[in-house]
């Protein structure tokens, strides 16, 4: 009797572990079919345990997230940041600037005189010479965006603020630059050309606008420059406007960039190279005893080209105001060489000097 207890006793254990066996492996077989959710980190970051491939497939995911996140930093500084940065560079000196603009307006038909210092400064300036002593002046053209101040570095550093703002800090955008040889304070009798330099930036800041001076439309409507010194206020009226090369292998080199002059006659030759250059003929007269300012930029159609704009002062007692239904666009426009082998044509043909082309009957803005 006890034996046969003991048999079916047995029996159930057995029947028992039979099934805790069956249900262990029913759970592993189940947990084997059941996706684990790891951490979204898992999918990126190359793990122990991970094929050679998986390792592959993660490392060109961080690569390529990497560039993402770099490009679209850089892009997002390109277009926002810096803009707004350089903006608000501006934006604090003009405030300074302008906070008086009614004592201090560089109208020249205007019979109050600008208020000075002592030493001669216009007001407008003493506080932004304290800020930088290298501001030496502010130009704006009516109806553009240049509205900006005027730096100037020595001969030592000519450049100094190609890439730098006011505070001298860097900046792709630079500033408004006067050539280091300049002296605003000289006597135009030996120095009658004060040269400035900007950027011309594809966001259309800084001498962006110079670019498209050529269009008829928008000389018409900013024919005046308006270029003051720390000493002196002056308006500018545009006479030339027009596009040349900086290297040898485009043609000869026409040396815009002279300041100082031998006489009257290496002067008018210069201003006569100017006009025969210029995409308007511009209905401004001219004398050797005028003086001119030279705005210089980047242009785009061959590499090293500029965009120039040239204008001369106006004069003591003359009205600002420019007749700009008298303009014409040149039909006798003298580009470099480089110009007719890209768009055919050739280069039209004028007198060697001034003084030939006077005598000719050519010269048309010669101040009676």
């Amino acid at each position: 009797m006890r034996k046969l207890f003991n048999k079916r006793k047995a029996k159930e254990t057995a029947e028992i572990s039979d099934q805790d066996t069956s249900v262990q492996e029913a759970s592993a077989l189940d947990a084997e079919t059941v996706p684990v959710k790891l951490p979204f980190y898992r999918s990126w970051i190359p793990w122990k345990g991970d094929s050679r491939g998986e390792i592959i497939r993660k490392s060109v995911c961080l690569v390529a997230l990497c560039v993402f996140l770099v490009s679209a930093f850089m892009l997002v500084s390109e277009l926002v940041i810096q803009p707004a940065q350089a903006d608000k560079t501006t934006n604090d000196l003009k405030k300074i600037y302008y906070q008086d603009n009614t004592s201090t307006s560089s109208s020249t038909t205007s019979s109050a005189a600008p208020e000075r210092d002592a030493s001669g400064r216009l007001i407008k300036f003493v506080e932004l010479q304290k800020i930088n002593a290298d501001i030496k002046g502010w130009v704006r053209i009516q109806n553009t965006i240049i509205d900006y101040p005027v730096l100037q570095s020595t001969t030592a550093t000519p450049e100094y603020y190609l890439k730098r703002d006011y505070n001298k800090a860097y900046t792709k955008y630079g500033s408004i630059f006067l050539d280091a040889r300049c002296n605003v304070l000289k006597p135009a009798v030996t120095q009658r050309n004060n040269i400035l330099y900007g950027h011309s930036m594809q966001d259309g800041r800084m001498f962006a606008a110079l670019l498209n001076f050529g269009q008829m439309n928008v000389y018409k409507a900013s024919p005046l420059v308006s270029f003051d010194t720390i000493t002196d206020p002056a308006k500018w009226k545009i006479i030339s406007v027009f596009k040349t090369n900086t290297t040898a292998d485009q043609g000869k080199i026409f040396d815009y960039l002279k300041t100082d002059f031998k006489n009257d006659s290496d002067y008018m030759n210069f201003i006569y190279q100017v006009r025969i250059r210029s995409m308007i003929q511009t209905p401004v007269d001219f004398k050797p005893t005028d003086k001119i300012i030279t705005l210089s930029t980047c242009s785009y159609e061959f590499d090293g080209f500029r965009t120039v704009v040239v204008a001369r002062r106006v004069r003591d007692g003359e009205t600002e105001t420019v007749d700009t239904a008298e303009a014409q666009l040149n039909a006798k426009v003298l580009y470099p060489d480089c110009w007719y082998r890209k768009n055919g044509g050739k280069a039209p043909t004028w007198p060697d000097t001034y003084e030939k082309a006077k005598k000719q009957g050519l010269i048309d803005w010669d101040a009676k």
